[in-house]
């Protein structure tokens, strides 16, 4: 990692960034991409339908992750002469696939949100699943500048928000094999009124712990 970014106030950049980057989301996009669908009619769908939620996950990811990679480069921390980036569903660990290996007595929490865990084959107490984080800031290739993982859900969606948390928590454990920096949560609340809708401020994970 560069001395640059080996600074004590790594962890307050990369908050300000992801702060002002939901804001900027809040204000630009959150009327079209946090909106309801519309009917046949033209209307709003009606709440509690299927497509009263907003635009789906991804896009909502995508659009936070073009306003976060502005905010870093802004704030010095990807430049083009540093192989730090922003990266959507990267499912890649080095030059092999991204797991998280968890505790059998964690193994529940994998289940109801309906994913598949497999036995570790070196050790009955733990199960691995693969994972793709919405947001990635790191280095491709390298655990060295493993900076920020952002998990990104809309308030609708029904999948278990322990999911998120497990992830996160996994992967700012710096035994896990990642030591990412810093994680995030961040809600888009889309089970409100349409005229209300944003990205609600991040939860943090620092260190495996989400932080209170």
């Amino acid at each position: 990692m560069s001395a640059n970014l080996e600074e004590s106030d790594v962890l307050d950049r990369l908050k300000l960034c992801l702060g002002r980057a939901i804001e900027r989301f809040n204000s630009a996009d959150a009327a079209t991409l946090l909106c309801p669908r519309k009917d046949d009619n033209g209307k709003d769908m009606a709440k509690g339908s299927s497509g009263w939620g907003a635009a789906g996950e991804r896009a909502i990811a995508h659009r936070l992750a073009v306003y976060l990679e502005y905010e870093l480069r802004k704030e010095g921390i990807i430049q083009d002469s540093r192989p730090v980036g922003v990266d959507c569903e990267y499912n890649r660990h080095l030059q092999s696939q991204k797991v998280h290996k968890i505790l059998a007595k964690r193994l529940s929490i994998v289940e109801k949100a309906r994913r598949t865990a497999t036995p570790d084959p070196d050790d009955d107490n733990f199960f691995v699943f693969s994972i793709a984080p919405d947001i990635v800031v790191h280095e491709r290739g390298s655990d060295t500048n493993n900076l920020l993982v952002i998990e990104v859900k809309k308030a609708t969606n029904a999948e278990i928000p322990e999911y998120d948390r497990l992830k996160l928590e996994c992967f700012t454990n710096k035994s896990s094999g990642y030591g990412y920096k810093l994680g995030a949560r961040v809600t888009a609340e889309d089970n409100v009124e349409p005229g209300e809708r944003r990205l609600l401020p991040p939860q943090w994970f620092l260190n495996g712990v989400a932080e209170k």
